[in-house]
């Protein structure tokens, strides 16, 4: 009896890890911990430990960067760097130009 309360209390505790994988976000920061609501139902990033994330890593998540927007947390999230704006105005610049010169032929 102890065997198969044992393995029942095994299949009920991974139904609700499972179901709470597939709805929240565990967030893991520098300082403190976070859980955020998943707005679409999806298996991925469960558990996400953002201490070391770089812009790369940020750019392959923009579900995790909607869902922490939605949950108004988005004082975890990288701020834009002014360097970061003056390339990203450069190359609106750049497209302009060459699209302006191709007019022109």
């Amino acid at each position: 009896m102890r065997r198969l309360f044992a393995m029942c209390f095994g299949f009920g505790l991974g139904l609700v890890v499972m179901f709470l994988a597939f709805k929240i976000h565990v967030v893991r920061t520098d300082s403190d911990w976070h859980i955020v609501r998943k707005q679409e139902t999806q298996f991925v990033d469960f558990y996400v430990d953002i201490r070391k994330w770089d812009r790369d890593e940020w750019a392959r998540h923009p579900d995790f960067q909607k869902d922490l927007i939605e949950a108004g947390k988005t004082e975890l999230m990288p701020s834009a760097e002014p360097e970061d704006l003056i390339n990203e105005a450069m190359r609106h610049w750049d497209t302009a130009k060459r699209v302006l010169e191709a007019a022109r032929q």
